[in-house]
């Protein structure tokens, strides 16, 4: 880098010459647009805590049937003749 006044005075007038040729508007910073709630949206809000409510009530009774199913298996009808 050379360090004679002309190269800093040419350095400082490139920078200048950048920024005029920029508009004021360009340097401003704006927030993302917010897009409307679509139906999709809309929807998922309504049935995603209907959907998580029955699941939760249909729990118990999977883990039941589980259960009478791992009974079946481990004491089949073989293990009640012997």
């Amino acid at each position: 880098m050379q360090s004679d006044p002309e190269h800093i005075v040419d350095v400082i007038d490139g920078v200048v010459d950048d920024w005029e040729a920029m508009s004021a508007d360009s340097m401003r910073w704006a927030p993302p647009e917010t897009k409307e709630p679509d139906l999709f949206d809309e929807l998922t809000e309504i049935v995603a805590p209907l959907v998580n409510a029955a699941a939760d009530i249909l729990r118990p009774v999977g883990e039941a049937i589980e259960r009478v199913m791992d009974h079946l298996i481990e004491g089949g009808p073989d293990d009640r003749d012997r």
